[in-house]
């Protein structure tokens, strides 16, 4: 394998954490704006922003990968067998983000466009929490990295303590972001009526 210098590992690290907060921090953004917003009529600059910010995170995702596996490759050679479960984990958080992203564009923002001038909250149930799972799971892969970059305690964990702590938390931010949009929902309907 080529002997890289650690300066040039370092500068690689730094390009990835910055994609990594670009990308969360836009998408963060985006969905939490949603759910503030989703009881008002969406109006043609809204959906131009959703676009906009849809790209700047698939352009995040793309620095994500690139650099993702420069660090993969220069750690294990992808080597296997030299894979610990938490970088089976990571690697399997961004395939989890980047078809999200692929099924918020081909579904969401189509269906955005299409809710021009109404609410989102009116959606269908099952099409408000379908595109309510797609939030959540965003949320769920860019937390989950966070805590998998940055944890020393899960750098080392197996798979007996990792499974079971991503399962209860895509589980419990499932149950939460349910909850709150069809809270809100419930909320709105009644002060109409």
């Amino acid at each position: 394998m080529v002997e890289i210098s650690q300066s040039y590992i370092d500068l690689l690290r730094a390009a990835h954490l910055f994609c990594f907060a670009a990308g969360m921090g836009t998408a963060f953004y985006l969905d939490f704006l949603s759910f503030w917003s989703i009881q008002t009529p969406n109006n043609a600059g809204d959906i131009r922003d959703i676009e906009r910010i849809h790209l700047w995170v698939a352009v995040a995702f793309g620095g994500l990968w690139i650099t993702g596996l420069a660090l993969i490759y220069i750690r294990t050679g992808f080597d296997f067998a030299k894979f610990s479960p938490k970088l089976w984990m990571k690697v399997s958080v961004m395939v989890a983000m980047t078809v999200n992203s692929m099924v918020i564009a081909a579904f969401i923002l189509p269906m955005m466009r299409r809710t021009l001038g109404r609410r989102v909250i009116d959606l269908p149930l099952q099409k408000l929490v379908g595109a309510t799972q797609i939030a959540t799971i965003s949320v769920f892969c860019w937390t989950t990295g966070l805590a998998l970059g940055s944890s020393l305690v899960l750098k080392t964990a197996a798979w007996d303590v990792l499974l079971p702590l991503a399962a209860g938390w895509f589980v419990a931010l499932t149950v939460a972001g349910q909850f709150a949009v069809l809270i809100k929902r419930v909320r709105l309907v009644s002060a109409i009526a």
